[in-house]
């Protein structure tokens, strides 16, 4: 199973680089800059949340799972799996970003966006949580674009950020805020 999921991970990587344009360069640049530090959720979401009366608890939500899903996806399972990335494989000449120094798996652009999307799917309306998913898909796909991920590492991150993103909220809406 998992050298049927290296194989696919190799030639969605290869698929994914015949697509490479201008445009399409500079989007996913921006994208994965955004998502980096999960800064764009921070500033759209997080601190906008908690100034507000109507969703302050579910910027507090937010604040507590995107800490949870760090500590999980970067400290814990990134150290533990410690998988290389497909930008190991390549010269930096070829790469529209800087290498990234740390392990692939999984993909924290990814676990980061799509816990907030969790977080703003249970918590909030429609108007919050399908920009937030459509914005958690185009960083997810930059990070396979600049193949600084394989799929298996963006799949494995979209499943922890939907898990905390989830798991966090219920929590708090069922044991904190009651």
């Amino acid at each position: 199973m998992f050298r049927k999921m290296r194989m696919l991970d190799y030639k969605v990587t290869d698929s994914i680089t015949k697509i490479h344009c201008p445009f399409l360069d500079r989007l996913m640049v921006l994208s994965t800059y955004a998502g980096t530090g999960a800064l764009i959720w921070w500033i759209a979401l997080a601190i906008p949340f908690v100034i507000s009366k109507t969703y302050r608890n579910t910027g507090i939500i937010l604040i507590v799972s995107l800490g949870v899903n760090y500590l999980i996806g970067e400290v814990i399972i990134k150290k533990a799996v410690g998988r290389g990335r497909p930008s190991n494989l390549i010269d930096q000449e070829e790469m529209k970003i800087n290498k990234p120094k740390d392990n692939s798996f999984p993909s924290g652009h990814t676990a980061s966006s799509f816990c907030a999307f969790a977080v703003t799917f249970w918590n909030c309306p429609a108007y919050f949580w399908i920009p937030a998913v459509v914005v958690a898909c185009l960083i997810s796909f930059s990070r396979l674009y600049l193949r600084v991920h394989y799929l298996s590492d963006v799949l494995a991150g979209i499943i922890l950020g939907l898990f905390d993103g989830s798991i966090v909220s219920l929590l708090f809406n069922n044991l904190v805020f009651v």
